[in-house]
């Protein structure tokens, strides 16, 4: 799935709970994730939603 982080500031995000690797975001904030790290994401993160 892909999801937008609506803080364009930021380029990489890691949070051991959710993710074994850092996630990169392109220089639009959009990412490419599995559907179970993009909804944990979604789920912790306000500035993260899903790209329609």
């Amino acid at each position: 799935m892909f999801i937008i982080n609506e803080n364009r500031a930021t380029r990489r995000l890691y949070n051991e709970d959710i993710v074994d690797e850092p996630v990169e975001f392109a220089s639009t904030g959009t990412a490419q994730v599995s559907r179970d790290v993009g909804e944990a994401m979604i789920a912790y993160y306000d500035d993260i939603r899903r790209k329609e």
